[in-house]
């Protein structure tokens, strides 16, 4: 019910990494009289990557168990700048020594479980959930348009609140937009799956970016203490 918009074919990748479909895997983006979910600094999110919510009938976003690579998410305020979303990254799990963080979404249920950020300033968010498949990436989009890496982004929107209520931040953490970060043939991009694991690629996503954000210590009189 949060999710905005419904992908046109959800099983389908973004390959070209300045579509606009980058986003949200949707070119027609709008909020319209979206719900929010609302949601506080102490929460931890569930996100779904099934395509069908209905439990009965549960169709995962990656039916292909061959889909490897990591997964983030972002947050940027629900009202844009000048026309453009700015998101900052508040999650990223690369995997381990066992697996990616496809395969464990896979393993479970195609759930991926976020603890949300504290000390964020309270306010309408759009929340943006990224899968990157790395299987296909040895050549570039541009090189062969069935090649690349595959993103899997969704956008939802919720309203957050920062559950100190002593603590009233003012600023939102600086943000990147999609498209136009991610750049094609980036050494994080263009790899190839079969001589990369998870535990070396986590040295390639910390050069990708955007850092994930780190909530500076915060005073109750709402100063920054870090």
């Amino acid at each position: 019910n949060y999710i905005l918009p419904m992908p046109a074919n959800p099983s389908k990748p973004v390959l070209d990494v300045m579509s606009p479909e980058l986003m949200c895997r949707a070119g027609n983006f709008t909020l319209g009289a979206q719900k929010a979910l609302e949601v506080t600094s102490n929460d931890v999110l569930y996100l779904s990557f099934d395509l069908d919510n209905h439990p009965a009938n549960p169709t995962p976003l990656m039916k292909d168990k061959n889909i490897w690579g990591p997964c983030a998410v972002f947050m940027a305020p629900a009202k844009p700048v000048n026309g453009v979303h700015k998101w900052f990254k508040i999650y990223e799990y690369v995997g381990d020594a066992g697996a990616w963080c496809s395969e464990k979404i896979i393993s479970n249920d195609g759930i991926l479980a976020v603890p949300m950020k504290q000390f964020l300033k309270s306010d309408t968010y759009l929340l943006r959930a990224e899968v990157i498949g790395l299987n296909m990436a040895e050549k570039t989009n541009t090189q062969d348009p069935l090649m690349g890496p595959q993103f899997y982004p969704s956008c939802g929107l919720i309203k957050y609140t920062n559950a100190d209520g002593s603590v009233m931040p003012n600023d939102v953490p600086v943000g990147v937009p999609f498209p136009g970060y991610y750049k094609e043939g980036h050494a994080a991009l263009k790899l190839d799956i079969m001589t990369t694991t998870a535990l070396s690629y986590i040295s390639k996503m910390a050069l990708l970016g955007p850092p994930e954000y780190d909530p500076p210590a915060i005073a109750h009189d709402g100063s920054n203490i870090a």
